[in-house]
């Protein structure tokens, strides 16, 4: 980690049939760009809505040394490449990426707030 390194947590998701396999390339690929990288075990928690199935979901924190922007547009860049569809009418999220905090400050606050980050960041941050 370089001196102009900054710290990321990322919530990563999937609800797609083979969550397993989608989370697992995600992770694949993000560690390739973030240096000192840590992911908790996946878990699932149920679809925010109550409708679609089950998500996989696990938290990766890490050192990143652009900007935010950059960090957040090859996020949208990996789903994108790995199927993501943001057609709401099928509720099937092949992977999803979200930069949930960077440089100490939480960007997505409703995200940092549920279970489905919640639950990573805690287990990774030692508090649970």
């Amino acid at each position: 980690m370089d001196s102009d390194s900054r710290q990321v947590w990322l919530s990563i998701g999937s609800n797609h049939a083979d969550a397993d396999r989608f989370v697992a390339e995600a992770a694949r690929r993000l560690q390739t760009i973030l240096s000192s990288w840590k992911m908790c075990a996946p878990y699932t928690t149920p679809a925010i809505n109550g409708i679609d199935p089950d998500y996989l979901n696990a938290v990766a924190v890490g050192y990143w040394s652009g900007d935010e922007e950059l960090l957040n547009d090859i996020c949208k860049k990996i789903e994108s490449e790995m199927g993501r569809s943001h057609d709401k009418s099928h509720h099937t999220v092949e992977i999803d990426i979200d930069v949930v905090c960077f440089d100490e400050k939480v960007v997505r606050p409703v995200d940092f707030s549920r279970e489905y980050f919640a639950r990573g960041f805690k287990a990774l941050s030692g508090d649970c």
